[in-house]
């Protein structure tokens, strides 16, 4: 039978990109920590999730995501993002009643990136602000893999569906969500945390580490550099964090200075915060 866990320990991992936090989380995967079974979920890649769902949908979105870079199409690259995380709470859900799992994990959290990220392509989507940009975007769909395009609609759907509210649409779902970013941060917070379908963490660890650390981290990787991943978003992106965070009074904030330490200590001081956080 599922078991219906109310309030497990939620611990979600953030910082920008090339801090470690995949790394990271693959660490306390394989290990046990105290407080009972845990789960460690990707916010944005639920096809790298062994125990959740939605792995077919998370493969078209990852390649949605990636042309959107390849195009340098911010509003896409927006889009996609936002429909990445609109599958945070499925998985959440399903780990924790049909697992029965005591500790969530997350590499990233839907919420509290939503605010750190969306000033930074708000910035990008302003500038390039004009008429027709709607319908530029519904040009590039048309040139994308048919299966993923249709795929991602069909989540619109099902968004729409479980929100009863319109179906948003992949070609000016960019704008609605930069008009979202002039609200104060708790009603952002609030309309966030019901279009993620999710709470917020109990915990949150964010991992420090110098830009020029990530960068070379990022620029040793064996795939095309993300929008958010040039050194000088990554400053933005580590500035929308340090914004975005007190914002999340109720959150147990640490932060931790990575510099060189391997993943493994990381993830065992990440471990300690758990076993704390669930006495």
């Amino acid at each position: 039978m599922p078991t219906d866990r109310p309030n497990p320990l939620r611990l979600a991992i953030l910082g920008i990109d090339g801090s470690g936090k995949s790394t990271v989380a693959r660490c306390l995967a394989e290990r046990a920590l105290v407080g009972g079974r845990h789960a460690v979920l990707s916010c944005v890649r639920p096809h790298e999730n062994p125990d959740a769902p939605l792995h077919e949908l998370s493969r078209h979105l990852d390649v949605l995501s990636k042309e959107a870079d390849r195009l340098g199409s911010p509003e896409l690259k927006l889009a996609v993002l936002y429909l990445q995380m609109c599958t945070y709470g499925v998985g959440e859900r399903f780990v924790t009643r049909e697992l029965g799992v005591d500790v969530v994990v997350s590499e990233r959290h839907p919420v509290i990136d939503a605010l750190a990220y969306l000033p930074l392509y708000r910035s990008a989507i302003v500038r390039a602000a004009g008429p027709g940009r709607a319908d530029a975007v519904r040009a590039k769909l048309a040139a994308l893999p048919a299966e993923s395009v249709e795929a991602a609609a069909a989540w619109c759907e099902a968004l729409g569906r479980r929100s009863a509210r319109p179906a948003p649409k992949l070609e000016t779902l960019a704008g609605e969500l930069v008009a979202l970013a002039g609200r104060p941060a708790a009603e952002q917070i609030a309309e966030f945390r019901v279009r993620f379908g999710t709470g917020l963490p109990d915990i949150a660890v964010l991992l420090d580490v110098a830009v020029e650390t990530a960068a070379d981290r990022i620029g040793a990787r064996d795939r095309r550099a993300e929008q958010h991943e040039r050194p000088d978003r990554l400053i933005r992106l580590r500035d929308g964090y340090d914004r975005a965070l007190p914002a999340f009074g109720a959150v147990a904030l640490h932060r931790i200075q990575v510099g060189a330490r391997p993943p493994g200590d990381v993830a065992a001081e990440i471990a300690r915060l758990v076993t704390a956080g669930a006495r």
